[in-house]
């Protein structure tokens, strides 16, 4: 499973081409996050995050950071992470 999220960001990497270094940053930290995140989520529910889960996740995610608007309703697995996100690399918590 950790190799299905990091080839799905190394595929995001290849469809954008050159990223500079302050990106690569990034996508280490989501890389990092999700997979701490998925062995808590694993530990805590006894369920699994998915590669189309990560991928829906950082849809929300982008989405959020280009309007600042964070869905009302999204699947609880969904929300925790891309929260996570947003609080570990952009220092942004949301309310309910």
């Amino acid at each position: 499973m950790e190799e299905d999220i990091r080839r799905y960001f190394a595929e995001l990497l290849r469809q954008e081409g050159q990223i500079p270094s302050e990106a690569l940053t990034v996508l280490g930290k989501l890389i990092r996050l999700t997979i701490e995140f998925r062995d808590e989520w694993k530990k805590e529910k006894n369920e699994i995050l998915t590669v189309e889960e990560t991928k829906a996740a950082v849809e929300i995610y982008l989405t959020v950071i280009k309007t600042g608007l964070l869905p009302n309703r999204m699947e609880e697995k969904i929300d925790r992470l891309v929260r996570l996100w947003l609080k570990e690399i952009n220092g942004k918590t949301y309310n309910h």
